[in-house]
C-alpha cells in the first residue's frame, strides 16, 4: 500500500467549489512547497460545469455566470466571457385561451422600469419591492459564516431585513408587498425556479440574492463552459497546486476525531493537515466519513445530515439542429426562455416529485429553453431542461432494462419538444439531427449522488443560511463548503472554506467576498 507524504490541504472534487478553495488557500499560503492536492474522480475537471461534444455539436451543462467580476479578479482568472445585453429571460405563460410573452431585461433598474410600465397601478408596491430587495442584498455583506454572540448582535442591528425574512419562503416574502396583479407573482416566481424550487418552498434570501446577482450582470464563456474550470485549474497549478484526475477517494481517514487524510480506491493513502470535501453532502458524510464516526463526533450534526433535503434531479434534452434554422429569429439570444402553464404549476410538479412521480400533462408543465450556440458559435444547439424529476425507476431501468430506459427518456423528451415547438420554435422536430438525453440516472452516475441531485442541498428555509449543515464539520480539520448552488455561490463557498482554515485571512469570516476585507 503506497503512502504519500503530507500535504497542507487535500480537496476532494475539482469542480468550481474545489478549485476555488484550492486557489484561495494557495494564494494565501506562502512558503509551502505543495500547498494543495486536488483529487478528481473524472478525467477532466469541472464537475457539473462542463461542455461535451457529440457528432460535431458542443453542449454546455451550465448556462450562466452571474456577476463574477470581483471573484474573477480576486482569483486572478483570465476567461473570455460574453455579457447578456438585451434580455436576461423570457417567460411564456401558457393559458388555456392564449399565451403571454414577458421579457425580463438585463439590469435591475431596467427590470423595474419594465414592470412599472407594464403594471402602472403597481408602481408604489414595485418601488417598495425593489428597494427592500436591494437592501436585503446589501445586508448580505455583513453576514458571518460562523457568527459569535457579538456578531449575532451586530447582525441584528445591521441586517434587520435579513433577520426578519430568514425563515420565510419567497412566496411569503412576495405577499408582503400586496401586489394586485397576480401575473407579477408568476414573473417573480421564475427567480425562485432558478434555485431549483417553487416560490412556495424556496427560501426568500436565496431567491432575492439570485435575482440581484443575475440581473446585475450575467455572462457566458465565449467558447463553452468547460473553459471556466480549465481556467481555474490553470490558476491553481500556477500557484503550485497539484491536480490529479481519474482519482477517486474511497474514504476520509479519521483518527481521534481528526481528519488525517484520504484513502483512494486504489488503496493509496495520502495525508494532509486539512481536508475539504466538495462531493455530494450525503456521500461525503455517510460514505466517505461514515455515520458511526460522525455520530460519535456529534450526534446532532449526524442527525442534521440525515435530515438534509437534497435538490431535485432533472431531465436535460440536448438538441443538435441543422444549419437551415435561424435561432436568432426566435429571440433565443438571451439567458433563459421559460415555458410554463403558471398558476402554481411548479409547486404541483413538486407535489408529484414528493411522491416519486413526474407529470406529463399539456395543462401542467414547466421547462427552460436555452440556446448556447448563439454565444459560443459553432453548429446550432438547443437545451431543454426539466425540473423536478425524481430518481424513481430511472437507475433500475438503466441497469436492468436499457430498452425501457431509452423509451422513457424519449417519451419525456418528445413531450417537451412538442411544447417548445408549439409555443416557441415552430417545426422544431424537422430540424433535429442529434439528441442526447440526460436523466436522474445520468446525474447519479456522473456526480455520484444517490438522488441524482443537481445542486446538492436544496434552499428550503430550514436547509439554508444558519440552518444549513455547517461547513466546519465536527471532525476536526474537515470542511464541507456548501454556500448555495450555482457558479457564483460555488466560488463563494470555496473562499469561505479557505477563509475558515486561514483564520479569516481572506474574508474576515464574512459570508461573501468584497474588496475591502
Amino acid at each position: 500500500m503506497k503512502i504519500e507524504n503530507n500535504y497542507s490541504l487535500i480537496v476532494i472534487g475539482a469542480g468550481i467549489t474545489g478549485l476555488s478553495s484550492a486557489i484561495a488557500f494557495a494564494k494565501n499560503s506562502k512558503n509551502i512547497k505543495t500547498p494543495v492536492l486536488v483529487l478528481e474522480q473524472h478525467s477532466i475537471v469541472g464537475g457539473m460545469v462542463t461542455s461535451y461534444k457529440r457528432e460535431g455539436f458542443l453542449f454546455d451543462t451550465a448556462q450562466l455566470i452571474p456577476d463574477p467580476e470581483d471573484l474573477f479578479e480576486y482569483l486572478n482568472i483570465d476567461l473570455p466571457i460574453k455579457k447578456f445585453q438585451n434580455y436576461f429571460a423570457r417567460i411564456f405563460l401558457v393559458r388555456s385561451e392564449h399565451t403571454t410573452e414577458i421579457k425580463i431585461p438585463c439590469g435591475m433598474d431596467n427590470f423595474k422600469e419594465m414592470l412599472i410600465e407594464r403594471y402602472p397601478d403597481e408602481k408604489v408596491a414595485l418601488t417598495d419591492f425593489f428597494a427592500y430587495s436591494k437592501a436585503i442584498f446589501d445586508e448580505l455583506y455583513y453576514l458571518k459564516v460562523e457568527p459569535s454572540l457579538v456578531d449575532l448582535i451586530k447582525i441584528l442591528i445591521r441586517c434587520p431585513k435579513t433577520v426578519k425574512n430568514s425563515k420565510k419562503t419567497f412566496k411569503e416574502y412576495v405577499k408582503r408587498f400586496q401586489f394586485q396583479q397576480k401575473e407579477l407573482e408568476e414573473i417573480f416566481d421564475v427567480f425562485a425556479a432558478f434555485s431549483g424550487l417553487p416560490a412556495e418552498r424556496a427560501v426568500a434570501m436565496m431567491t432575492v440574492a439570485a435575482m440581484n446577482t443575475s440581473l446585475n450582470a450575467c455572462y457566458r464563456p465565449e467558447k463553452g463552459f468547460i473553459h471556466l474550470p480549465l481556467a481555474l485549474k490553470k490558476r491553481a497549478e500556477e500557484l503550485g497546486c497539484e491536480v490529479r484526475t481519474n482519482t477517486k477517494v474511497a474514504k476520509i481517514l479519521v483518527e481521534n476525531n481528526m481528519a488525517k487524510g484520504v484513502e483512494l480506491e486504489s488503496g493509496e493513502k495520502i495525508f494532509a493537515e486539512y481536508i475539504i470535501t466538495t462531493t455530494d453532502t450525503k456521500v461525503s458524510m455517510e460514505k466517505l466519513v461514515g455515520m458511526q464516526v460522525l455520530e460519535k463526533a456529534n450526534p446532532k450534526y449526524a442527525a442534521k445530515v440525515n435530515e438534509v433535503k437534497m435538490s431535485a434531479s432533472a431531465i436535460t434534452i440536448a438538441l443538435g439542429l441543422d444549419d437551415t434554422i435561424d435561432l436568432n429569429e426566435f429571440g433565443l439570444d438571451c439567458g433563459y426562455n421559460v415555458i410554463t402553464t403558471g398558476k402554481n404549476t411548479f409547486e404541483r410538479l413538486f407535489i408529484a416529485y414528493d411522491n416519486n412521480e413526474y407529470i406529463l400533462d399539456d395543462k401542467n408543465f414547466h421547462c427552460a429553453v436555452i440556446c448556447p450556440s448563439l454565444t459560443t458559435g459553432g453548429k446550432p444547439t438547443l437545451i431543454i431542461r426539466v425540473v423536478p424529476v425524481p430518481m424513481g425507476k430511472w437507475k433500475e431501468w438503466r441497469e436492468n432494462d436499457y430498452q425501457k430506459y431509452k423509451e422513457e427518456k424519449e417519451r419525456v423528451a418528445y413531450f417537451y419538444i412538442d411544447q417548445v415547438e408549439k409555443y416557441l420554435i415552430p417545426d422544431l422536430k424537422n430540424h433535429i439531427v442529434f439528441m442526447d438525453i440526460s436523466s436522474p440516472a445520468t446525474y447519479e452516475r456522473f456526480i455520484g449522488t444517490p438522488t441524482g441531485s443537481n445542486y446538492d442541498m436544496a434552499p428550503y428555509p430550514d436547509n439554508f443560511g444558519l440552518k444549513r449543515l455547517k461547513m466546519r464539520t465536527p471532525i476536526k480539520n474537515l470542511y464541507l463548503p456548501k454556500f448555495s448552488h450555482g457558479i457564483w455561490p460555488s466560488m463563494q463557498a470555496g473562499l469561505q472554506a479557505a477563509d475558515m482554515i486561514l483564520g479569516g485571512k481572506i474574508m474576515n469570516g464574512y459570508s461573501r467576498y468584497r474588496k475591502d476585507f
